[in-house]
């Protein structure tokens, strides 16, 4: 409803607020309550998206170094990859799987992990992208925010291959070709 004439409303109900707050009343008064109920009225409060306020970073050119052995040999290749020294990524994540070990991390140092574990069978994959979200401190900690996440992705067709959640942030390993379509997607809701 859109008052188009507040004073004249205000004078029109001055009796009746007169008559239920029994002391006189200045129609002004009446008037600044009537703008602020009108001006709550016609704001639509539109619901906030639990993302917003996230913090959406894309990472491209990551390459999965498949390292296959069995499980009891996992940590003799872990010894050995920390052996290798300082990488030029800011991030090698590992995974242990019952196949082996996957490690995301860029190409480069795909390359000279391949290198420097000769002994072990070391496959290549690349053409993937990290998508990391760091979380708005209301977020972190709540159950179901990676679900969402997943969820969001899969409506706008993209399919995670790794996923990874931790002190309010999330990471998620994802086809290079999908990255795009997943950044605008994630990105809109942390607005």
């Amino acid at each position: 409803m859109r008052v188009v004439n507040y004073s004249a409303l205000a004078r029109y109900i001055q009796g009746e607020v007169q008559s239920t707050f029994g002391d006189e009343v200045d129609p002004n008064t009446i008037v600044t309550a009537i703008m602020r109920l009108s001006n709550q009225l016609e704001e639509p409060q539109v619901p906030k998206s639990p993302l917003a306020g996230s913090r959406v970073n894309l990472v491209t050119g990551i390459s999965e170094v498949q390292i296959v052995a069995p499980p009891v040999s996992h940590g003799m290749i872990v010894a050995d990859v920390l052996k290798l020294g300082a990488f030029d990524s800011y991030m090698l994540s590992l995974r242990q799987t019952q196949l082996g070990i996957r490690i995301f991390t860029n190409q480069s140092d795909a390359e000279r992990l391949k290198e420097g574990l000769r002994d072990h069978r070391v496959e290549i994959q690349e053409g993937f992208a990290e998508l990391h979200l760091r979380l708005p401190a209301a977020m972190e900690g709540l159950a179901g925010a990676l679900t969402m996440i997943v969820d969001v992705l899969s409506q706008n067709g993209v399919h995670a291959i790794d996923a990874h959640e931790a002190d309010g942030e999330i990471s998620l390993i994802l086809r290079e070709d999908d990255a795009g379509r997943a950044f605008d997607a994630l990105r809109a809701l942390s607005r």
